[in-house]
């Protein structure tokens, strides 16, 4: 959990809103769901790319990929 929240203050400075952890309460144990909000696909692939040059972000990285057994990205739309 604290990389979890490291990486809500990370996207914080970087301008995402509705910023939200959510840990599962049924279903797949030991579940973490993080969702935020940005402008535009822009905004979050010119972020994302940077994480991969910034040593601090790599180290978020690979904390946060050494404890988890699997993940994915979803990506959604906003309509109303």
């Amino acid at each position: 959990m604290a990389a979890f929240k490291t990486l809500t203050k990370v996207f914080e400075e970087a301008g995402y809103t509705n910023r939200r952890i959510y840990v599962d309460y049924a279903g797949p144990m030991d579940t973490v769901v993080c969702q935020w909000e940005f402008d535009s696909l822009d905004q979050y692939f010119t972020m994302e790319r940077g994480s991969f040059t910034d040593e601090n972000a790599q180290s978020l990285i690979n904390t946060l990929n050494s404890n988890a057994t699997s993940g994915y990205k979803e990506i959604y739309e906003v309509i109303q």
